[in-house]
Formats: structure tokens, C-alpha cells, sequence
């Protein structure tokens, strides 16, 4: 039985707050979350306790100004997910995915790469930074897991493709945020609130360009 990567919602409340909000975080650090302690748990088990949040990487993939997007078919894994809009190739961590019993960073970096290469074929490289962290305590699926926001970074748009074969799994092209936010209702919660992260992140470093410029 699949045993997947968990942390417990009390120690994760010394990180973040208390209670979890439902929102997009910046922060604390990925090494900070991973050093917290943690358990790998039945899959079936975890799905239906909200004592314990399943760590997700959510990867995010930006061609210039265009996010990558697509819909879950009837087939997925997560069922609770079928038909919606998705910006986000996640997956789980598992047992298998720990060398030592622990998840290090090596650990955690070698799971990413795995789930990015069972969902999608990439023929060029990736730039990939974290960005930070989306709750959403508002439904069933929202309460159990925590996903963990990279943002990829391709050159060119043909460079990166849903894998056929995979999970069920439809590619729509690729979308500017305007576009995003004016169907917004059709995208799964966690897209939403991880364009929300990729808003914050070019504010950010628009406002610290404009002050090194009035430093300068």
C-alpha cells in the first residue's frame, strides 16, 4: 500500500499559524516545513484525516508571460478533482521517495523531478524556484493536503507537453493571468491561489527594481 508524506497540522500550526488559513503564503522556507517531524502514512488513511496534511509540490509551468493549463479528466487519481481547470502538475511524496526514512531536500528535489516526469515530457531545461505555500481548508480535499508552489520556467511553449499514457490529463495551451482570472471559476482552488503567489512574487521584485533604481 502507498505510504505518503505527511506532516502533522499541530506542528505545522509552530510555522505558519493557528489555526491554517486558507490563503497563498511566501512563507516559512521549504527547509523549514521539511525539518519539521514527520510520518508516512497510508494514502487511503491520510485522505480522510485532517490531523495530518500531505505535503504536495505543485509545479507551475511560465513560458514568458503564459502559464501552462489543463483539465482532470473522469480518470484522475483524485477523483474530488475530475472536470476541473488545473495550472498545476502535483503529485505526492512517498516512502519510496526517502533514502533514509526522512525526506531531505535531496529527497524532496528527486520527487519533484519524478512527478514532473510522469505527467509531462520536457525537452528543453527547467528553471525551477519555490515560491511558497497554498492552503485551502474550504473543502474535503483542501483539508487534508498542503501543496508546495515551484514555479518552472520554460523558453519556448512547444518545449514542454502533457505526457499521453499518463494520468487523464487534457492540455488547454497556454494562458496569461488575464486570461486565468476572467475563468477563474473554472480552475481547482489551488490554481488560484498559486497564480495568487505569482502575483505577489513580480510585485515584489517590481517594487525592490524600482527602489535599487532610486538607490542607484
Amino acid at each position: 500500500m502507498e505510504q505518503v508524506f505527511c506532516i502533522a497540522r499541530t506542528d505545522l500550526e509552530t510555522v505558519f499559524s493557528s489555526p491554517l488559513p486558507t490563503e497563498a503564503l511566501p512563507g516559512p522556507a521549504l527547509e523549514t516545513v521539511l525539518s519539521l517531524p514527520h510520518h508516512f502514512i497510508d494514502r487511503e488513511a491520510a485522505e480522510q484525516d485532517p490531523a495530518y496534511k500531505q505535503i504536495i509540490p505543485y509545479q507551475l509551468f511560465q513560458c514568458r508571460e503564459r502559464f501552462l493549463a489543463y483539465h482532470r479528466g473522469s480518470r484522475v487519481g483524485e477523483q474530488r478533482l475530475s472536470g476541473r481547470m488545473s495550472l498545476g502538475i502535483g503529485g505526492h511524496l512517498n516512502r519510496m521517495d526517502s533514502r533514509s526514512g526522512r525526506m531531505e531536500m535531496s529527497d524532496y528535489e528527486n520527487g519533484l523531478a519524478r512527478e514532473r516526469a510522469e505527467e509531462l515530457v520536457c525537452r528543453c531545461a527547467i528553471t525551477t524556484c519555490f515560491i511558497g505555500w497554498i492552503n485551502d481548508e474550504s473543502d474535503a480535499v483542501g483539508q487534508v493536503h498542503l501543496g508546495a508552489v515551484h514555479l518552472c520556467r520554460v523558453r519556448e511553449e512547444d518545449q514542454v507537453r502533457l505526457r499521453t499514457g499518463g494520468e487523464d490529463l487534457h492540455g488547454h495551451g497556454w494562458w496569461t493571468i488575464d486570461q486565468i482570472r476572467e475563468q477563474a471559476s473554472r480552475f481547482e482552488p489551488w490554481s488560484r491561489l498559486a497564480l495568487d503567489l505569482v502575483i505577489q512574487e513580480k510585485n515584489f521584485f517590481r517594487k525592490k527594481g524600482q527602489a535599487d533604481r532610486k538607490v542607484q
